[in-house]
């Protein structure tokens, strides 16, 4: 399936730029591309079970946000020794 897209010149010099690199014409560098992009996992489908779990354990948005921060300060500790 033939497909015509837009996009701008910067991104347009720097796909040509990645296609030479690889070895591959543009249209097949860039179809894998789209292919790639199109069968990864989207955001909301990898962060579903987290989301699952967060609604089961009755946390609220506050505690998280604490528990958050509190981890926060121990790496940020640890990164300081």
């Amino acid at each position: 399936m033939d497909v015509t897209i837009s996009i701008p010149k910067q991104v347009a010099v720097r796909l040509r730029r990645r296609a030479k690199a690889s070895g591959q014409p543009l249209s097949t560098y860039a179809a894998g591309i789209v292919r790639k992009a199109i069968q990864s996992p989207t955001l909301e489908e990898l962060l579903a079970p987290v989301q699952r779990d967060f609604e089961r354990s009755g946390m609220t948005d506050k505690d998280l946000l604490k528990l958050g921060r509190k981890l926060l300060g121990k790496v940020r500790a640890e990164n300081n020794r």
